[in-house]
């Protein structure tokens, strides 16, 4: 059969249709599969807090292997001058895992002052976040200085603070010469806590013209006394090299900071009765496994709670009393703190979860949660709340088959009672019952009379309570959540020990700010118009065992007595 030339034409026509179809296909599963494998485009920072003409650093990175091409940089230039910029391709391997990545370094100077951000960049279909930076202008004590071939400037974020809250400490050394073999004090302050933010910095800057560079350190101070805290100055000593002669021994010099003094306030007197957190922000939020629309009886549920605090530290923030609801139990699991620091200082975590488990079917109002702190800007008492929540809980699915099981178990036990009833009928079963009664009084009364002898042979001697017996039997008491057994066996331990007759001057005697915290906590649960199903004695055991070996790090302290409260 021969094919005419029509159907010929129709026949190529109808396969260059489908290769056309098939190519196309190939290219959009082509760019939906490399869209789907494409790298993620991530960027920071290494400084937020800048001052004009300071450069600081830019990284962008992408993580695949990027043979040519580079970041949009352009959005840049509206509010920043690109200084150098450098590639790198890297292989990293952790864990056992290979990490492979592209990150791109820019060295910035920002060309205006306020709150500048620097926009999101674009790669290869991907973009990074924007981020948000602070430019301020420079301090007129600092170009009065630019004379000077070393100069310090030092700022503090407050010049009167509270006792525990934080105060940012930023130092600056400015240098207009080369120099080697640099050394910087480190800082202490007497009654106080300093936390470093970071490693020094090393930038350059332009003041008037003149090229600088700078050293730049940054600490979170927390003061644990009121009254005056005294940040003493820092010194700083090098050796300027002699540019003419690079044999001859440099020149020495030393800079010595003027010392700042900060007001600290104590706790108000109309703060309530519970751990003392001064912050300027602080939320709380909770999160549960299940809608409430889905509650069964018998069913758990989980729910976590976090609260965020800036300026304080994890190990700061007091675990939450839980209010005691009909309907509900509660299961506590352990807690987590944790600490986020970065050049703005720090911001406290603290995660509590606990599955709850409903009794009984209907409505249950969950009450609101309260949390007591002090604002630092506003000066006043503020509470972070977790809202009431009204759930309905349904009935267990197999309530029928329980309302079954009970029946049958009735139904036994009345079996069973009809039997011992023709049991004790029965001729001679009280007979029986009279001669095993009087044989067991007989055997008793034997082994009584025994036992008497035996101790009246050997008299024990009572001896008194020890401080490691007291110790050990709070520590009980935190294994088992007993709060006024914590509290009793705290104090008898404290007398016993430290010769002290009240749980505050143990405050005091310790100076530790987590265990200070525990014990207003007890005493917040101990003593509250209502009672709380949850407590959790493991902060508290955890801070009094670290301040013990604090205050005697020589001393060999019973390591049984100290052991972790959970092993």
């Amino acid at each position: 059969m021969v094919t005419s030339p029509v159907k010929k034409r129709l026949v190529i026509k109808r396969a260059l249709t489908s290769l056309l179809f098939s190519i196309v296909t190939a290219l959009g599963l082509l760019s939906l599969t490399s869209n789907a494998f494409a790298g993620t485009l991530t960027a920071n920072v290494d400084r937020k807090q800048i001052t004009e003409n300071d450069s600081f650093r830019l990284f962008l990175r992408y993580d695949e292997q990027v043979g040519y091409g580079q970041p949009d940089l352009t959005v840049l230039k509206k509010d920043f001058r690109i200084i150098n910029q450098q590639r790198a391709n890297q292989f990293r391997s952790m864990n056992g895992k290979t990490v492979s990545f592209t990150e791109w370094t820019l060295v910035l100077s920002p060309i205006r002052t306020g709150e500048l951000v620097i926009p999101s960049i674009r790669f290869d279909g991907q973009s990074s976040p924007a981020i948000e930076v602070t430019v301020s202008e420079l301090p007129q004590s600092v170009k009065e200085q630019i004379a000077k071939e070393f100069f310090f400037d030092i700022e503090v974020d407050r010049v009167s603070s509270y006792v525990q809250a934080q105060v940012l400490y930023t130092e600056k050394l400015y240098y207009s010469v080369n120099h080697e073999e640099a050394t910087l004090s480190d800082l202490k302050v007497t009654d106080a806590h300093v936390i470093p933010l970071g490693e020094v910095r090393q930038y350059n800057t332009s003041i008037n013209g003149q090229r600088m560079g700078v050293y730049e350190r940054r600490y979170a101070i927390f003061a644990e006394e009121s009254g005056e805290m005294v940040i003493p100055g820092q010194k700083f000593t090098a050796s300027v090299v002699n540019s003419y002669n690079r044999w001859s021994r440099g020149r020495p010099v030393s800079v010595v900071a003027k010392p700042i003094r900060i007001e600290i306030k104590a706790t108000p007197t109309s703060y309530p009765q519970a751990p003392w957190l001064p912050s300027p922000q602080i939320s709380i939020s909770d999160r549960w496994s299940k809608p409430y629309s889905e509650w069964q009886v018998g069913e758990p549920v989980t729910r976590n709670i976090t609260i965020n605090a800036k300026g304080l530290s994890g190990s700061q923030l007091p675990s939450i009393a839980l209010p005691v609801v009909e309907g509900l139990k509660y299961y506590p699991d352990q807690s987590e703190h944790n600490d986020k620091t970065d050049s703005l200082g720090i911001q406290g975590l603290y995660q509590q979860s606990l599955a709850i488990v409903p009794t009984k079917s209907g409505r249950i109002t969950v009450p609101e949660m309260r949390v007591p702190w002090w604002n630092i800007e506003k000066n006043k008492l503020e509470y972070a709340i977790l809202p009431a929540q009204t759930i309905n809980v349904a009935a267990a699915k197999n309530a029928s088959m329980i309302a079954s099981s009970q029946s049958q178990e009735t139904s036994q036990n009345s079996t069973t009672a009809q039997s011992l009833q023709s049991t004790q009928s029965a001729p001679g079963y009280w007979i029986f019952a009279t001669l095993f009664l009087l044989l067991s009084n007989a055997i008793t009364a034997f082994l009584l009379w025994r036992s008497s002898m035996s101790k009246n042979e050997k008299p024990q001697k009572m001896d008194l309570p020890s401080s490691k017996q007291y110790l050990k039997e709070l520590k009980r008491a935190c294994q088992k959540n007993d709060p006024e057994s914590i509290r009793k066996n705290l104090k008898l331990w404290s007398q016993e020990e430290l010769n002290i007759s009240s749980l505050d001057e143990l405050s005091e005697k310790l100076n530790n700010i987590v265990l200070t915290n525990a014990i207003k906590e007890l005493d917040s649960y101990l003593y509250q118009s209502t009672n709380n199903s949850a407590f959790n004695g493991q902060i508290l055991w955890n801070s009094l065992t670290q301040a013990i070996k604090k205050r005697h790090p020589e001393k060999q302290t019973d390591e049984k007595s100290l052991l972790p409260l959970y092993q």
